[in-house]
């Protein structure tokens, strides 16, 4: 057996590879993984080659802009069960604002499968789950060889393909195992990689949830499946917070959560409406797409906050932000790839040891800086589109740009990582299926959000004796006392120490306080005052038994 690699857009991403394995007899299969910008198989498909399958990692357009176009010769688009049925609702919605040829094509090809899949006798295909979005996935490729001259009694050999990835969890989908019931010899590895996305994360729940909590209308900008995963963990944070919030999702996330078959508590999802107050509440979150406030849901409903200026319009992006023009509403955009940290990449090469890696989705600096870390095993860090030969005669090869001192290092290591590896392994492969939702795995800080909004909003009433109506407190009057100065002066405190140089007018209206002073004093205005977001106001505390 022989087995090759083609990058299949190296300028355009360079997410999708064309392999090619070929038995001994000259039979030879072509599999193309994921359909990126760019990829053309008349360009890369010789006279006497024919496409056998396409393996589509994950349902994000970067990863499936040019299926349609590269489908040929009856072969199949492999993907998890997952994708395909998000695929059918996503693809023909795609066409809208992309020139994606003709979709019926791919749509009729796909072929979603769970278990090992054959291609050729002897070679054979199976998506396991790998995070980063909802049925996001990976596959392995077995192949036997009987011409094998290290271990003839032992002729099967394996490769791992990651498309993008996470080892967290995503909206309740298993992330990218690091550990197999079997040696992984070859990993063919995106590299795409985003160090602060659990910070990111964490920052716009916490001011989303803030918004919300203090009754105004807020609008989430995401990408259809990017709405769909935040949706679930706002739901899943309110319940843990035990302060649940309207949480209603539209358009296309709203038909790819009912796809996905998600219940999650206090998310409603609505794909169509007339009217945006049909989804926009005061004190309610609405997810919509796209992420930018150009088209479709999010410019309707940026449109219908936007002269509010109590109202929260938050941005997910995977790109640039653009910022609104022209609104008094507040603005927040955060950055939200979903993609391992450097370091969970390393990680996973270490803990994987495979003989060679191919790195994908990097170039310049950061494919050199990825070469350089991966020491223990042989890495084709090639930025061409040259065919380059991984396995032939029974072996798995060395790079020809690599010395035979160098080798002997590389292969040192490679036996120290193999020895580091747990000798506990699970001899099952995780499925591409949504189980429960665990917020820590998934990155969710819980104690922060806890130490921010646990109490913060109270019955005014509580501690109350019912049957005469007193406003006597449970707790001794000194106690109530005491923790009134002490929150009026820690509110002051704050309030005094903000400079600002705005012209200053006096008017006297009614404020709930919303948060217990742990973190950030927030008050929600009970009348109508003639301020705008962001403007900085002297505020006089004045508490009387009684008041709400």
């Amino acid at each position: 057996m022989r087995v090759s690699y083609q990058h299949a857009n190296i300028n355009s991403g360079n997410e999708s590879t064309l392999l090619r394995f070929t038995a001994a007899d000259g039979t030879r299969a072509c599999i193309l993984v994921d359909a990126g910008d760019g990829v053309n198989l008349d360009t890369l498909l010789a006279d006497d080659e024919y496409l056998n399958a396409i393996l589509l990692t994950h349902p994000h357009i970067d990863h499936y802009r040019t299926l349609a176009t590269n489908v040929r010769h009856n072969a199949p688009v492999y993907t998890a069960d997952t994708t395909a049925a998000i695929l059918e609702q996503s693809l023909p919605e795609a066409t809208q604002d992309n020139d994606l040829g003709d979709i019926s094509a791919a749509l009729d090809a796909l072929e979603p499968i769970d278990d090992w899949t054959s291609i050729l006798n002897g070679l054979e295909v199976r998506p396991v789950a790998a995070g980063h979005t909802p049925g996001g996935a990976g596959f392995l490729v077995r192949f036997r060889d009987e011409t094998a001259t290290d271990d003839p009694l032992n002729s099967e050999q394996h490769i791992l393909i990651s498309g993008d990835f996470t080892t967290r969890p995503c909206a309740g989908f298993p992330g990218l195992e690091t550990s197999y019931p079997f040696d992984v010899d070859c990993l063919l590895l995106n590299v795409a990689s985003n160090d602060s996305y659990t910070t990111s994360l964490n920052e716009s729940l916490r001011s989303t949830l803030e918004h919300a909590y203090a009754g105004s209308r807020v609008v989430v900008a995401a990408s259809s499946l990017t709405g769909v995963h935040y949706a679930t963990l706002l739901g899943h944070c309110t319940e843990i917070l035990e302060r649940e919030v309207p949480i209603t999702l539209v358009g296309q996330a709203a038909k790819l959560y009912d796809t996905l078959e998600y219940d999650v508590s206090g998310v409603e999802p609505t794909a169509v409406f007339d009217r945006t107050n049909e989804v926009l509440a005061d004190g309610g979150i609405t997810i919509a797409g796209p992420e930018m406030p150009t088209t479709g849901s999010t410019q309707r409903l940026l449109q219908a906050i936007g002269d509010d200026p109590v109202a929260a319009f938050v941005q997910l992006t995977t790109g640039d932000e653009v910022d609104p023009a022209d609104t008094r509403c507040t603005t927040q955009a955060f950055s939200l790839s979903n993609h391992p940290s450097s370091e969970t990449i390393t990680d996973i090469v270490r803990n994987i040891a495979p003989k060679e890696v191919v790195i994908k989705h990097a170039s310049g600096r950061m494919l050199k800086e990825f070469q350089r870390r991966f020491d223990c095993c042989f890495t084709w860090g090639t930025n061409d589109t040259g065919i380059h030969c991984l396995y032939e005669n029974g072996e798995w090869q060395v790079p020809d740009w690599i010395t035979d001192s160098t080798a002997s290092r590389i292969q040192s290591r490679q036996w120290e990582a193999i020895q580091e590896q747990s000798l506990e392994i699970d001899a099952s492969l995780p499925r591409c299926r949504h189980g429960s939702i665990d917020l820590e795995a998934e990155g969710v800080d819980l104690d922060a959000l806890e130490e921010t909004f646990s109490g913060a909003i109270e019955d005014p009433y509580s501690g109350t004796d019912p049957e005469n109506n007193s406003s006597k407190p449970a707790e001794s009057d000194e106690d109530d006392r005491q923790h009134d100065r002490s929150f009026e002066e820690d509110v002051l405190a704050r309030l005094e120490a903000i400079e600002t140089t705005l012209d200053r007018s006096e008017e006297t209206v009614s404020a709930r306080v919303l948060s217990d002073g742990a973190d950030k004093q927030i008050l929600q205005l009970l009348e109508a005052a003639d301020v705008d977001a962001g403007d900085v106001v002297d505020v006089t505390i004045k508490t009387e038994p009684g008041d709400e």
